[in-house]
C-alpha cells in the first residue's frame, strides 16, 4: 500500500518554472495520460465518494481508486491500483454493475525528479497549465515529512501561494466542459462511450 502526498497549483509561467526545474533536478521524460472517471449511475455530486479511474498510458490500462484526506493544503491519498487487459470488457463490467463514466481527463506532462519528489509540468485539456509535486511513501509515518518537503520545494520554485488549487481536476473539468457520457457496447471503439454536451 502506498501513500501519495501531493500538491497542485496553476502554472502561470510554465517556461520560467521549467527552467528552475532544470536547474534543481533531472528530466525524466514526457507522458500522455488519458483518465476516465466512473461514478454510480445517477450520482450528481461533482466529487462522488464512490468513484474510480481507468487510466491509459503507454499502451497500458490501469484501474485506480483512493482513500483521500487533505491536510494543510497538501493532498494525501492511500492508493490501490491494478492492471486491465481488456478495457472494453471492463466498461461492460462497470456498466453492468451500475457505474457510468462522468469525467474524461487528458493530461500532457513533462516530468522532473527533484530530490525525492516527482514534479509534473502539466497541460490539462479544457483547463490549461498546472504543476504537481508528489512524493510516494510506503509508510504512513513518513507522510508528515513528505508534506514539509513538498511545501519547501514549492516555495523554492518561486510559486505563489495564491496559485495553489485545492479542487480536484474532476471538479474543474466538469465546470469548464459540462458533458454527459453514455456507454456504447461496441468493441471496435477505442473508448466505448459517447459524449453529449450539457450546455444549452
Amino acid at each position: 500500500m502506498a501513500f501519495e502526498v501531493e500538491l497542485k497549483a496553476w502554472l502561470r509561467q510554465p517556461d520560467m518554472i521549467e527552467a528552475k526545474a532544470v536547474q534543481l533536478g533531472a528530466f525524466k521524460g514526457e507522458a500522455l495520460k488519458e483518465d476516465i472517471y466512473f461514478r454510480r449511475r445517477g450520482e450528481q455530486s461533482a466529487v462522488p465518494a464512490d468513484r474510480f479511474r481507468l487510466r491509459r498510458e503507454g499502451g497500458q490500462a490501469v484501474v485506480n481508486f483512493k482513500q483521500e484526506a487533505i491536510a494543510t493544503g497538501v493532498e494525501v491519498n492511500e492508493e490501490v491500483e491494478f492492471g486491465v487487459d481488456d478495457t472494453h470488457a471492463f466498461f461492460q463490467f462497470a456498466n453492468r454493475f451500475g457505474f457510468e463514466p462522468f469525467v474524461v481527463k487528458r493530461k500532457k506532462s513533462r516530468v522532473y525528479r527533484i530530490e525525492r519528489a516527482n514534479v509534473e509540468l502539466n497541460e490539462v485539456e479544457h483547463l490549461g497549465h498546472f504543476i504537481e509535486i508528489e512524493i510516494l511513501c510506503d509508510d504512513e509515518a513518513l507522510v508528515p515529512a513528505a508534506r514539509t518537503e513538498i511545501a519547501r520545494l514549492y516555495h523554492h520554485l518561486g510559486l505563489p501561494p495564491a496559485d495553489l488549487e485545492p479542487r480536484r481536476y474532476i471538479e474543474l473539468i466538469q465546470a469548464a466542459h459540462p458533458v454527459q457520457y453514455r456507454f456504447v457496447n461496441d468493441p471496435t471503439m477505442d473508448w466505448p462511450f459517447m459524449e453529449a454536451s450539457l450546455q444549452a
